[in-house]
């Protein structure tokens, strides 16, 4: 019969979760959450009445837990449509952001205008060619890449220059006034993607869906 402790347990399992939306948010994926909340939920039943509100104790922060996922999930897709990268490539920037002192509304910012600069660019403009120039960059090395490679391109480019105020002014000319809080998570981007590919927590496009 579970005791205190073991409802303990779970509502601290819970916060955990919800602790970190990017770092903490799908660690475990919904079916798991559900397979907690079903198990739980028949070993009340089982034991009776006596049991039940331990059972609920227990039930109700995992149905938060699995709201908690659903919302994430959401909020991944309609990022994902507004700025045309995949919603795996934004848990991953997400994540990347969130361990570099930013968030998910900087990264959303910062690829809106690396877009808007990259018309630009398409377009002819000079000064959009003179600030991809300052990265050894032209129209050509970014056509045919998608949002995700042309983002993590720049990146590289950007942690490459040597001397911290060049690199910020050039992240400013690419991402606008949020360049500055995305510098930290450009000098180690693709560590950070790929840790948290390792963690488990970034979702598939179907899991988004």
């Amino acid at each position: 019969m579970a005791g205190r402790s073991d409802i303990e347990a779970g509502r601290a399992f819970i916060r955990l979760f919800l602790k970190d939306d990017l770092t903490r948010a799908l660690a475990k994926t919904i079916k798991s959450a559900g397979d907690s909340i079903k198990a739980a939920g028949t070993a009340a039943m089982a034991t009776g009445a006596g049991m039940t509100a331990a059972g609920l104790a227990i039930v109700t922060p995992l149905v938060g837990a699995v709201q908690h996922f659903s919302n994430f999930g959401d909020q991944l897709d309609k990022m994902s449509l507004r700025t045309g990268v995949a919603a795996p490539a934004l848990a991953e920037l997400g994540f990347a952001a969130e361990q570099s002192g930013a968030d998910m509304g900087t990264v959303e910012m910062g690829v809106r205008l690396m877009q808007r600069r990259l018309v630009d660019l398409s377009q002819g403009s000079k000064e959009a060619a003179d600030s991809f120039a300052l990265l050894g960059l032209q129209a050509t090395d970014l056509q045919g890449l998608r949002p995700e490679n042309q983002f993590q391109l720049i990146a590289d480019r950007i942690a490459a220059i040597p001397d911290s105020t060049k690199r910020a002014g050039a992240a400013m000319e690419i991402f606008g006034r949020s360049g500055t809080m995305l510098v930290p998570m450009l000098s180690d981007l693709k560590a950070l993607r790929q840790e948290a590919r390792d963690l488990g927590i970034v979702p598939s496009q179907q899991e988004v869906a």
